[in-house]
């Protein structure tokens, strides 16, 4: 792939996840994470919650990365959420009790997860639970604009493809505008980034 198609990779963006079928006595999972571009790295918390006797109310400190996952057309490639959780977070000397795989469309919206938690007794498994990002619920910082960042990330995926049919595809409106200021802004980095490595 020619250097100039590479995706500027910075970025620092919040996404809140609802996981879950709703269904009555269902365990819920709501998952907030900090999206790292330069490595793709997640950070956050979960918490997940149960109407049970005793109700359930777990909270963690989460870690994690995710990676584009390409297909062969016409089916589009997705998003793999890979994330852990304990009390602490990565580096503290406590157990991991919480596992969760999602997957999620390019434009990051929506998927779906497997998770599993330690309820104190013993391990329990939730498979195939609808994943949708809920943005009321992101505090929207200061300097982050969700919707450009959540783009960029579609386009680095679409990019690292090199899917020419999906990038024309992308090529309208708004996500073609962030498409070409991508592109021209690794014009003059490229070769430096090329240098380094």
């Amino acid at each position: 792939m020619s250097e100039s198609l590479l995706a500027p990779s910075a970025g620092l963006f919040p996404v809140a996840y609802q996981i879950g079928n709703n269904a009555p006595g269902a365990p819920r999972l709501q998952l907030d994470l900090l999206v790292y571009t330069p490595d793709r790295s997640l950070n956050g918390h979960a918490q997940v919650t149960q109407a049970t006797n005793p109700p359930l109310d777990l909270q963690l400190d989460t870690w994690g990365s995710y990676s584009y996952l390409t297909v062969q057309p016409p089916t589009e490639g997705k998003i793999l959420l890979t994330v852990q959780g304990n009390h602490g977070g990565a580096h503290a000397n406590s157990p991991v009790l919480f596992k969760l795989r999602a997957l999620l469309e390019q434009d990051w919206q929506r998927g779906v997860a497997n998770y599993e938690y330690f309820n104190g007794q013993r391990w329990v498994s939730v498979d195939n639970v609808p994943v949708v990002l809920e943005g009321q619920r992101i505090k929207q910082l200061a300097s982050v604009d969700l919707q450009t960042e959540l783009h960029n990330a579609t386009l680095e995926a679409v990019i690292a493809t090199g899917d020419g049919a999906q990038l024309k595809q992308l090529a309208s409106g708004a996500v073609g505008k962030a498409l070409d200021q991508a592109i021209s802004s690794t014009n003059g980095s490229a070769p430096k980034a090329a240098k380094k490595a």
